[in-house]
């Protein structure tokens, strides 16, 4: 295992770039909508303010429907006036500009039509408690849990830790896993209502292989080329990681199984595979091109910043992002394949 010290987690590209982008993360919650909505039906609605929390909110595009949803599965038992809160939580470098911007201007947004109902930003991990103690009754995390608090060593053998030759890296990478897991929940059991509900959807892995080895594969040789081509150096391509990686049923059950957390009832988790819409619109139009340019945006927008937060102070970000682009662009379009990974869909329940 390297000694190579590793970078923070960066937060998604800014901009609005990742609104654009993360049509596979808008494909991926879908199977945890009807979690959210049953939950949002289901909830003691004591309180005089009803508390919404979006764990991983980043720009904003991907909680629109799902805190419609929540919204609209909620006012029928509320009535028309009493209050929703909607806290929106990411990193402090999270642009949050530009989901307020969504919220104020775009179709989409939650508030359209709907009155009384108050949306909030914090910018804070949600690896700690971001919000008062018992002022949660829905909670809702989409695309989010897999990425880690930080990267807890190097990997200079690949993009991603799990991906490794090196056990000690795999290792680290799941002892992370599991402290940031466990963070998480004993966060939001300080932070639930007793009767509240917690439904998050984020990567999984299968039982045979971890899933998503062929992009993140090619998104890391991509940085190789760009490397060989003289754009970064090697000792930069060695920093580069992302600091995510997807859960077992095992790894998601631990916390329960030992007693690390408490006040919180694991109600149901599956791994599901997950749907692919670049292949689904390929294979309606046969544009490789496209199909390239889809998913080198999407990883772009995603695992762009913090593969280029590890290189050398003043390089130009995005001249290389652009280079990495174009890279991935051309490979995915050479060779068209379907993505195959997981989904975990996991629904939690506050009980005390």
């Amino acid at each position: 295992m390297s000694s190579v010290a590793p970078v923070a987690t960066a937060a998604m590209q800014g901009g609005g770039f990742y609104n654009r982008n993360s049509g596979l993360q808008a494909a991926n919650l879908g199977s945890a909508l009807p979690l959210l909505a049953a939950a949002a039906a289901d909830i003691a609605v004591d309180a005089a303010t009803i508390g919404i929390a979006d764990y991983g909110a980043s720009q904003g595009r991907n909680s629109m429907v799902p805190m419609a949803a929540a919204i609209d599965a909620l006012r029928p038992r509320i009535g028309p006036d009493r209050p929703i809160v909607v806290s929106h939580i990411d990193l402090p470098s999270n642009d949050f500009a530009s989901l307020f911007t969504l919220l104020d201007e775009d179709q989409s947004s939650y508030l359209a039509g709907r009155a009384e109902v108050y949306p909030v930003a914090i910018g804070r991990s949600h690896y700690g408690q971001v919000l008062p103690r018992g002022s949660v009754d829905l909670g809702w995390s989409s695309n989010a849990l897999h990425w880690m608090s930080r990267n807890p060593c190097a990997v200079p053998d690949h993009g991603w830790g799990v991906f490794s030759a090196d056990a000690a890296v795999r290792d680290a990478v799941d002892a992370q896993l599991d402290t940031d897991w466990a963070n998480f929940l004993i966060a939001r059991s300080h932070e639930m209502r007793r009767g509240g509900r917690l439904i998050c959807q984020f990567m999984g892995r299968g039982e045979e292989s971890h899933g998503f080895e062929w992009m993140a594969g090619a998104f890391w040789q991509s940085w190789v080329d760009v490397a060989n081509a003289g754009l970064v150096t090697h000792a930069e391509l060695a920093r580069i990681s992302a600091p995510s990686a997807g859960r077992s049923v095992k790894q998601i059950e631990a916390p329960f199984r030992d007693g690390r957390v408490s006040g919180l009832k694991l109600v149901d988790v599956a791994v599901v595979p997950t749907p692919d819409p670049y292949w689904e619109a390929y294979l309606q139009n046969g544009d490789a091109a496209q199909l390239g340019q889809m998913w080198a945006n999407m990883m772009r927008a995603a695992n762009g910043p913090s593969f280029a937060a590890a290189l050398d102070a003043g390089r130009d970000h995005s001249l290389v992002l652009d280079a990495v682009t174009a890279c991935l662009a051309a490979r995915i379009a050479a060779d068209p394949q379907q993505n195959r990974s997981y989904n975990v869909i996991v629904s939690i329940a506050a009980t005390k």
